[in-house]
Order: C-alpha cells, then sequence, then structure tokens
C-alpha cells in the first residue's frame, strides 16, 4: 500500500457480475476514494436502497462537507449515477456516524423514498455507545452519553 505524504491512500471498490453467457465476471462499478477525510464507498445490502451504491467524499472548497452520490444498475449493465448533491455534514463535526449514514434521510428523501416525521434510517453499524439517532441541521446524528 502506498501512502502519500499526509498519511492517505486510496482504496479502489470495484463491483463484478458474472455473464453467464460469456461464463466470465466482469466489473459493472468502480470507483476510487481517499481513506483520511471519512470518504466511503458503500454496497446497500438492505432497506429500500437495496442493491445501490453510496459514496461520499469531500469537497475542496468552504464550505467544508461532502458530496454524496446514488449509482443503480440498470437492467444487465453497468451502474449509472442517479444522484449527486453536496450533503450537510462538516468536516470533523464529532458526529460519531459514518458521512453516508448522516446523510441518509436527505438521500432517501431526494430518491422519494423518506419524508420528514419518517422514523430514521438506522445505520448498518451503530457506533458504540449511541443511545439515540436525532436529526440535527439537517444531518442525521447519533447521541452517545
Amino acid at each position: 500500500m502506498n501512502r502519500g505524504v499526509n498519511g492517505n491512500c486510496l482504496v479502489s471498490t470495484f463491483l463484478f457480475a458474472y455473464d453467464r453467457k460469456a461464463d466470465k465476471f466482469r466489473v459493472v462499478f468502480f470507483n476510487m476514494t481517499g481513506r483520511n477525510n471519512n470518504e466511503e464507498t458503500r454496497f446497500v445490502e438492505n432497506g429500500p436502497m437495496l442493491g445501490s451504491i453510496v459514496v461520499a467524499y469531500p469537497t475542496n472548497n468552504a464550505p467544508f462537507t461532502y458530496f454524496v452520490e446514488v449509482y443503480k444498475r440498470m437492467s444487465d449493465s453497468d451502474y449509472s449515477r442517479v444522484l449527486k448533491y453536496r450533503g450537510k455534514t462538516g468536516y470533523g463535526d464529532g458526529n460519531p456516524l459514518a458521512v453516508i449514514d448522516s446523510e441518509m434521510p436527505e438521500t432517501l428523501r431526494r430518491l422519494g423514498l423518506w419524508k420528514t416525521g419518517d422514523p430514521l434510517p438506522v445505520p448498518p453499524r451503530m457506533p458504540r455507545g449511541c443511545t439515540r439517532l436525532v436529526m440535527r441541521k439537517g444531518v442525521e446524528w447519533c447521541e452517545t452519553r
């Protein structure tokens, strides 16, 4: 693993699909993110976005937040981006939730899958010590004691 001067390194994410006719696997999604700034590429394994891919990566200008992108597979073809927005989760905001999880209510809202007043989405991995999920300044937060 080659690291940059700041300790960062690129993380590559590949998603393969098996092509029965050709009897081989082929790449249907590829993405690269860093790892220093809470970036993440996540395959959604359950819930209303099952099979989608969500990517969060930092912006490079003020206000320092994250871009969130959602990709869906269209029939047998590759994944295509269906959503991109600049989130409200800030760098180093103290929220123990991953960026993708803190932005999930807004992501689902923009896809027509959640509305204010609905129960908050529960992350697949809850941070240790999380006592309850709440909305703060437009993003989901995990309160700890």
